[in-house]
């Protein structure tokens, strides 16, 4: 693993740590970047971005590290091979420095500029995570019927078999208190998108308050994810970590 952070040692740690995973986001990561800084550098606290590169065979760590020069606050790590979007938000965690950390995705379908919802519940909750389908939420970009449906169908089973009364586990928007965090993705078992749900029951089967906040989301027309074969596995993954919960599986 490359590891690439120019940061002063003796600079007090930040409130918040924005970690991005991204896998070839060569099209769009620079837009994605500038859009983070641009509402970053108008808040009063301190910050840093994370971003981490879990194996692209594109240009997408070449443009962000000409990115990171230009702005200190922005780092990179990056690794080879490929291991899952769970894998990268989980490394970008163990290396955060900030007192909150917020995760969101490469193509920016819910902006940072959200994070200003999940704010007012971090007094009464440690785990605030952003919905699309929540009664709040507004999508923006709609996804194609065929995603919808499939989307809806794994809602429902993600509530009947682990998370009741949660509308969306799956919205890439969610915002953690850091030593809470740390603590659950040093355990957590997936390394692709079943995390979501994973780390959301695995916060609430150690005790921590979870909360779920309605967020503008616009759907991203070239999302790489394969909707029937994600379905598939989405329901294995379910299904493990279901059987992990009941019998210690993550003790």
């Amino acid at each position: 693993m490359n590891t690439s952070f120019s940061e002063n040692q003796n600079q007090k740690n930040p409130k918040l740590t924005v970690i991005i995973p991204t896998f070839n986001e060569s099209n769009r990561i620079t837009e994605t970047l500038e859009s983070v800084r641009e509402f970053l550098i108008t808040q009063s606290y301190d910050h840093e971005v994370i971003i981490v590169d879990d194996g692209s065979v594109d240009d997408t760590v070449e443009k962000i590290k000409e990115y990171t020069q230009e702005d200190a606050n922005f780092k990179i790590i990056t690794y080879q091979p490929n291991k899952g979007k769970g894998n990268a938000v989980k490394t970008g965690v163990l290396n955060a420095k900030g007192e909150y950390v917020v995760y969101m995705d490469a193509d920016n379908s819910t902006k940072i500029s959200e994070v200003d919802k999940l704010w007012p519940h971090t007094k009464d909750y440690d785990v605030v995570f952003g919905s699309r389908h929540h009664p709040e939420a507004t999508i923006h970009i709609r996804q194609a019927i065929h995603r919808i449906i499939l989307s809806r169908l794994s809602n429902l089973l993600i509530r009947v078999l682990l998370l009741p009364n949660i509308y969306d586990t799956q919205c890439g928007f969610k915002l953690f208190k850091t030593d809470v965090a740390k603590k659950v993705f040093s355990k957590n078992r997936l390394n692709r998108f079943g995390f979501d749900f994973e780390v959301l029951a695995m916060s609430r089967n150690m005790g921590y308050k979870i909360k779920e906040v309605g967020v503008d989301w616009y759907n991203d027309s070239d999302s790489k994810v394969r909707a029937g074969r994600e379905a598939l596995r989405t329901l294995k993954d379910l299904l493990r970590v279901r059987f992990w919960l009941w019998f210690g599986g993550y003790n």
